[in-house]
This record gives C-alpha cells, structure tokens and sequence, in this order.
C-alpha cells in the first residue's frame, strides 16, 4: 500500500483508497478450533468427532439444512483434508501450526 500525502489531511476529510489485491492464501487453521473438536484430546479427527462438530454448529447457526448435507461437508473435509487416507485428519493434515501469530 502506497500513501503519499502532501501537506496535511483536513479534519473531516473523506479519504479514498484504492486497493489491489494480487493473491488469496489459506493460512493456518486455528489450534484452538481443534483442539475444540478433538474431544478425545488424540491429536487427529475423527469422522465422528467431525460429524458431532458439523451438527453442533449446524445447531447454533439455525439454518434449515437438507439431511444430506451432512454427510456431503463430511465426506468433502474427508475427501480435502485426509491426505494419507487413514480415516483421520491429523493436526498437519488439517494445517494447524503449534503457535497462533499475527
């Protein structure tokens, strides 16, 4: 972002910004987030543990969902996530890193 200013900014001022942006990256996920569905506390996710997670926050949303939606998140976070096909998503899989930083 490149912001040259000359002189002053009057109070009130209305400033306007144009912004590009050159790319989209997915970032780290949050431990916390699964360390939350990991009830077992094992250090991987199970399709239960998932599933109880998905109705908990289906629940707490309220959206009128079709029951097959269920299992298509479930099967496609599977389908993304478990990269060595164990039946399970292990914090790496699920791209956690051990320390949240700004």
């Amino acid at each position: 972002l490149l912001f040259i200013a000359q002189g002053k900014i009057p109070p009130n001022a209305t400033l306007i910004f144009e912004i590009e942006l050159y790319a989209v990256n997915k970032g780290p996920r949050s431990v916390e987030a699964f360390n939350q569905i990991d009830k077992d506390g094992d250090k991987k996710l199970s399709e239960l543990e998932i599933s109880q997670y998905l109705k908990e926050e289906f629940a707490r949303d309220g959206k009128k969902r079709h029951p097959s939606a269920h299992d298509e998140i479930l099967a496609d976070i599977f389908k993304k996530n478990d990269h060595d096909g164990d039946g399970f998503i292990s914090a790496k899989e699920y791209n956690v890193y051990q320390h949240d930083e700004l």
